[in-house]
């Protein structure tokens, strides 16, 4: 009882910190949230202890307008990371399992001279928004890089590595990410 109410009070506190918060939220201690102000999230979502969200507006003398969006009935599960620089939209009816990383950006690029600069003092780099259409079932340790969109009803495997956009009705897995499955009716 007292673990319900304490959750129930964490969860009013973290609304606040975002730009629109939709009914039926329940967000677990401890999450970190940063730029909540630039997420705009739906009704139902849960977002499970220690997930890690935030936008960044502002990195060393570079300046960014991120915008991130969580829609409706969306589960984000314990350890996830969701960093936006740019854009990242998750649509509704998304399961995201533990430990799953969606990042818009990258620390430099792959040039032999980003070499020469440390890693933490490289500019960002985005390579496109992320989108993550509706009913789509995100496994366990999978990396969503920049630049993807997975399409609706999509299912994509534990440890997978999601480097290109990945077809509606499709099941995709490996290092990186490819078709193993095209669902279809039967």
């Amino acid at each position: 009882m007292i673990k319900n109410q304490i959750k129930k009070l964490y969860t009013k506190l973290i609304k606040k910190q975002f730009k629109k918060c939709g009914r039926n939220i329940i967000i677990e201690y401890p999450a970190f949230i940063a730029g909540g102000d630039k997420i705009s999230i739906g009704n139902n979502v849960i977002l499970h202890r220690n997930a890690r969200i935030e936008t960044l507006d502002a990195f060393q003398n570079q300046r960014f307008k991120p915008h991130l969006v969580i829609g409706n009935d969306v589960r984000i599960n314990p350890y996830c990371h969701i960093g936006c620089v740019n854009k990242i939209i998750i649509g509704n009816d998304v399961l995201i399992a533990s430990n799953v990383l969606i990042i818009d950006h990258f620390h430099g690029t792959s040039e032999y001279k980003q070499l020469k600069i440390p890693p933490r003092s490289r500019k960002l780099y985005c390579k496109g928004p992320i989108i993550i259409k509706d009913n789509v079932w995100i496994g366990e340790n999978v990396s969503i890089l920049p630049g993807v969109t997975i399409g609706k009803n999509a299912i994509i495997g534990a440890n997978s590595v999601v480097t290109k956009d990945v077809p509606e009705n499709s099941i995709v897995g490996g290092n990186p990410a490819r078709v193993i499955k095209i669902l279809k009716e039967s």
